[in-house]
């Protein structure tokens, strides 16, 4: 009973830490292309506005892209999508690790 236990809570960590890596790594690789967009397009002040909306930032990342430069950004969906599996795989470690 008790190595079930243990497999299932090593197993659980593992899929939250895989999870997070692909959270937050592509979250970020989203979330810095975004600003770069709207540097280029708007300047400055668009960083510093995008960073104090950091969530709405990143939700509408893909759609800042496509709006700014006119062309839907079709290698940047894979990332973006992949960030929220990674929050899915969390989830999912997390139920499998179940309560301490």
């Amino acid at each position: 009973m008790g190595l079930i236990k243990k497999a299932k809570t090593g197993t659980g960590f593992f899929l939250q830490i895989i999870g997070g890596l692909l959270w937050f790594g592509c979250g970020l690789l989203m979330f810095i292309w975004t600003l770069y967009v709207l540097f280029s397009m708007f300047g400055a002040l668009a960083i510093f506005a995008g960073i104090i909306l950091a969530p709405i930032t990143y939700f509408a990342s893909i759609f800042i892209i496509w709006f700014s430069t006119g062309v839907f950004p079709l290698i940047l969906l894979i990332p973006y999508l992949l960030s929220f599996i990674g929050v899915v795989i969390m989830g999912i470690g997390g139920a499998i690790k179940g309560d301490d």
